[in-house]
């Protein structure tokens, strides 16, 4: 994987993000991600307060979506470039 190969101490990219914050959770498994995510929504409910999940499968949306008009639409919403 690419982020893997990203060395530390690298200034960041125009995203502002860190290769260590990239790499922080990378290894991280599945089943951790799953059970993190248990944890939100069983406190959601506990808490009785709104949660909103969206699942990205970020390969498919990067080869799929028009860039020009994403950004169109985000700065329509006020999202700086």
């Amino acid at each position: 994987m690419a982020v893997r190969q990203i060395k530390n101490g690298k200034a960041a990219g125009p995203d502002n993000i860190t290769a260590e914050a990239l790499k922080s959770h990378i290894e991280r498994s599945c089943t951790d991600q799953i059970a993190t995510l248990r944890i939100i929504v069983e406190q959601s409910v506990e808490w009785n307060s709104s949660l909103y999940i969206n699942f990205i499968d970020y390969e498919k949306a990067f080869d799929s979506v028009n860039r020009r008009t994403l950004w169109k639409l985000l700065r329509h919403y006020r999202v700086p470039e």
